[in-house]
């Protein structure tokens, strides 16, 4: 079964019960084969609770369909393969759409299983490939880009030679050293799903095993336990990214631009870059009001008119946590600094709870409005029923009504000091799977997450307040004005590598964020690095 439309060709093998897919010249000529015997795998409990696996091999029956859609991408065709009667006695469907639209050098396809509402599901992968073949003739400068899910715990991209076995999240690149030929897989809708480009490589060039799927769950997502089940009947996975390009770098840029038509990024910042003064850097929590009076006074008097500001002649004082003031001093530090043409930021953690390690769990964090108590136990995540614990603090369900109302409070207290930008730390604990949360619909970590940063982001923009992610996962991005890039750069040479990673590998995320963070600047030095070299300095700045 053959679906020819545009730079693409779509074969579906009947006697291998496989996908071929084909990049085609202007002419209608074979360029390349980007994707070979991929045989789309789809894994739920049934009815009874009973864990299955279909492929494209399980079905007895296919048929084609062809429909018209017109969605954010514009107006294209939908080809739908539907795979029916399978052999393991479940009354399931097995359908995937290819969406292939005019004018677009890449194509998208998702998976469903379809079956009784009890069904539950939490892998789909629309590309899986176990069969060998060649992607690219055989070279030492080939390659495949891993992107990380966070930038937590000095993860890092990497530009892995094509042997092996390498898993990217939510994107990944798999190109020709020489010609930058690529191929670029990954999701669009990062709503429900973890998403992972996951492949066992040799020969430089050849591919044993290739997955694009939804339901990633590994320590590098943060994860403990499996990826949340998806509920019935229909459960489809996201929207995956297929493109081929002359030059993967213009494929990755192509990627970010077509995620933004699906969720567009946050621009509501109009007062520049932000610029200035982090108070981690370097004094940490050996900061107070008097400290931080004489640098606000020394960037005025000093700095400013020398031209260290940002396009409008603004600069930003980010206060972190640790900062060592009163609620009074931070209003009257606000205030000088409105003189001065200063802005000033503040520190927080909307998903951590900072109880130590053995908290009363009957502690009261709260009180509903019909009289019920919230107790830290009703609002921590659990995982194999324990609370989870990462980065020195445990995780807050972001769809419970307390973490909500905390963040609210704090959002519209800080605005009413004058506080204008709000550093944003250790998000991902609101993106690790739990075994259930409060909202009942929810069952994965990223609806969790969507549902509680589409609420705080509702907040900021109440205030026209900047929201800067730091610890935080890539996607989804849409809640941030701007993300660090990699996080905790200080100021010796290997943390300047470590920041330029992150550049090499994920320039193309501007397009994701209003702005992208490069870290604070540490210059003076910090921790064991009090005695950076003046090259180390020009390095990092």
């Amino acid at each position: 079964i053959v679906v020819a439309d545009g730079m693409w060709k779509i074969t579906y093998m009947e006697s291998e019960k496989a996908f071929r897919i084909n990049v085609l010249n202007e002419g209608g000529a074979a360029r390349k084969c980007v994707v070979n015997h991929s045989v789309s795998v789809a894994r739920y409990d049934n009815a009874e609770g009973v864990a299955r696996e279909v492929t494209t091999a399980s079905f007895a029956d296919v048929a084609r369909a062809e429909e018209a859609v017109d969605n954010e991408f514009g107006a294209g065709k939908c080809y739908t393969f539907t795979f029916s009667r399978p052999d393991n006695g479940d009354e399931v469907t097995m359908k995937q759409r290819f969406y292939i639209y005019p004018g677009l050098d890449y194509m998208l396809t998702d998976l469903s299983v379809e079956g009784d509402a009890a069904i539950r599901s939490n892998y789909l992968a629309p590309v899986s490939v176990d069969a060998n073949y060649t992607l690219y003739m055989s070279d030492d400068g080939n390659r495949m880009l891993k992107v990380p899910f966070d930038n937590d715990g000095f993860g890092r991209y990497g530009k892995y030679k094509m042997s092996g076995e390498v898993i990217s999240y939510e994107v990944s690149a798999l190109y020709e050293g020489k010609s930058r030929e690529g191929l670029v897989l990954g999701s669009v809708d990062h709503n429900l799903w973890k998403s992972a480009v996951s492949a066992n490589l040799s020969n430089n060039g050849s591919v044993n095993e290739l997955r694009v799927y939804s339901g990633v769950s590994t320590s590098e997502t943060r994860d403990a336990i499996p990826h949340g089940k998806v509920k019935g009947p229909v459960v489809t996975s996201a929207r995956m990214f297929v493109g081929y390009f002359d030059d993967w770098r213009v494929g990755m840029e192509t990627f970010a631009d077509a995620n933004n038509l699906v969720a567009p990024r946050t621009e509501t910042w109009t007062y520049g870059t932000p610029f200035g003064w982090q108070s981690w850097g370097v004094l940490e929590s050996k900061n107070s009001y008097a400290t931080d009076v004489e640098i606000s006074d020394y960037y005025h008097d000093v700095l400013t008119p020398a031209g260290f500001c940002n396009s409008q002649g603004n600069i930003i004082f980010s206060l972190d946590a640790g900062d060592g003031m009163s609620n009074v001093e931070h209003l009257n530090f606000i205030n000088q600094c409105k003189k001065k043409n200063q802005m000033v930021g503040c520190y927080s953690t909307p998903f951590s709870m900072w109880s130590g390690e053995n908290p009363n769990w009957d502690d009261v964090l709260g009180t509903a409005s019909d009289g019920t108590k919230w107790t830290r136990w009703d609002v921590v995540l659990k995982a194999n029923g324990k609370p989870i614990w990462y980065d020195g603090a445990y995780c807050m369900d972001p769809t419970h009504p307390y973490t909500k109302s905390a963040m609210a409070n704090f959002i519209r207290t800080q605005y009413s000091y004058g506080f204008k930008y709000i550093k944003m730390d250790f998000v991902n604990c609101g993106i690790i799977q739990a075994d259930s949360y409060y909202n009942p619909e929810v069952t994965t970590a990223v609806a969790a997450y969507s549902e509680g940063m589409d609420y705080i982001r509702r907040q900021m923009d109440k205030y026209g307040m900047f929201a800067a992610f730091s610890i935080a996962p890539l996607f989804p991005y849409q809640y941030a004005n701007s993300r660090r890039i990699a996080c905790d750069t200080w100021g010796a040479i290997e943390q300047t590598e470590f920041s330029m990673n992150a550049i090499s590998g994920g320039w193309w995320t501007d397009r994701l964020f209003q702005y992208n963070d490069p870290d604070h600047l540490v210059l003076v030095g910090n921790k064991d690095q009090l005695n950076n070299t003046i090259g180390e300095n020009r390095a990092r700045y």
